[in-house]
């Protein structure tokens, strides 16, 4: 792999990064995916980082940050945002430009008209269908733009193969402008086990036949907040009664939203409200498996990839993984339907029992090194 990627690094490329909000220093899932694209990434063609003002840069990013974009939503309909954008690209002269989410499409399309690059869309999921699902009216007008968008590009990246052919299926996009670049992971070591779930029982007085149980995720986000609902109200009771186990769930995450802030108020003796923690790899190096009952908001979530990273089991349902992943890691996971509650506690229990390393071959996909080579085979085909 190494010398393939030395072999085709020689032929760099330079690239214009569009990204509309503040992902430095990355501390969430979603953040992390965009700066750890863009890093492996310069490390084979020269890259601009074009983002929001509010992004902080770091000296050791190997690519060149410029924060200069506004920091509000409507700069997508902001002709002088438009301007701004097609102007780095003119000044820069990319052979490419990623534009992060199909919010600056109009922008991304005039920059490489202006200069001739081919645009790239990194689509996180199906935008539409997410706040389709969320209940917000404007899903519709969302959908026109981003079947627009991804019709003008020159290739989509999609985080799976459902969504790819979701956009062929639903949005007539051409199948061979698809491809997949999946949330990946580093080869960073995984924290010592023991080590971690001394630190965490510690820190909540936790005994050690206790098992933990771990949700992480945004909380002041609509489907992870439905979940930690769900956690309250229909798992942990159901677990309480059953007394199998003893157990802790641990749910940690962001909260600074004041319409999420009646999450806080829920209460069971059998779930700690950890809140934003800083240190979350400790977590899961100390857990005895994931626990992610979220069923909208699209795509794979970052945090089932990361938890099977550090070889935990995963309890969740099926919308929130798609085939690739469970040919990867199938012993890993532990699937049930949208509001089978019942079967959901059971995996639960199997999920504790059942003790299998994640396989090489999981390792081998999702490393973003090997991720960003086979991205780079399809630029060179270009």
């Amino acid at each position: 792999m190494e010398n393939k990627q030395k072999t085709v690094g020689k032929c760099m490329n330079k690239i214009l990064s569009v990204v509309w909000y503040k992902v430095l220093p990355s501390r969430y899932g979603g953040q992390k995916g965009i700066v750890l694209f863009t890093k492996y990434l310069a490390s084979l063609h020269k890259v601009v980082f074009l983002c929001s003002k509010n992004n902080e840069p770091d000296a050791s990013m190997p690519f060149e940050v410029k924060a200069e974009l506004p920091v509000i939503k409507s700069q997508f309909a902001n002709p002088f945002c438009w301007k701004k954008i097609i102007g780095v690209a003119r000044k820069i002269q990319p052979s490419f430009i990623i534009v992060e989410h199909p919010y600056h499409g109009i922008a991304g399309v005039r920059s490489a008209r202006t200069t001739g690059a081919k645009l790239i869309v990194h689509a996180h999921n199906i935008e539409s269908q997410r706040f389709r699902e969320m209940g917000k009216w404007w899903w519709r007008f969302l959908a026109k733009y981003e079947a627009w968008t991804f019709k003008k590009a020159h290739l989509v990246l999609f985080k799976t193969e459902v969504d790819l052919h979701w956009a062929v299926e639903h949005y007539r996009m051409d199948l061979t402008k698809g491809f997949i670049v999946p949330y990946g992971i580093e080869k960073n070591s995984a924290p010592d086990r023991i080590k971690a779930r001394t630190m965490i029982g510690e820190r909540y007085g936790l005994a050690e036949h206790e098992k933990i149980l771990l949700f992480a995720g945004s909380l002041d986000y609509d489907p992870n907040a439905r979940a930690v609902e769900l956690i309250f109200k229909e798992i942990a009771p159901r677990l309480w009664q059953q007394k199998k186990y003893s157990f802790r769930i641990l749910i940690c995450g962001r909260n600074h939203l004041k319409r999420f802030q009646h999450l806080k108020g829920l209460n069971h003796p059998g779930v700690l409200y950890a809140g934003e923690v800083n240190d979350i790899e400790t977590y899961f190096g100390g857990a005895d498996l994931f626990l992610t009952p979220v069923y909208t908001g699209g795509g794979i979530q970052t945090k089932i990839v990361e938890a099977i990273r550090y070889n935990l089991n995963v309890v969740c349902l099926k919308e929130q993984v798609d085939e690739n992943l469970i040919s990867l890691a199938h012993e890993k996971l532990f699937l049930s339907s949208r509001n089978d509650h019942d079967v959901m506690v059971k995996n639960i229990f199997s999920a504790l029992e059942k003790n299998c390393n994640t396989p090489q071959v999981f390792f081998d996909y999702y490393d973003w090194s090997n991720i960003v080579s086979r991205l780079n085979e399809k630029l060179n085909e270009s």
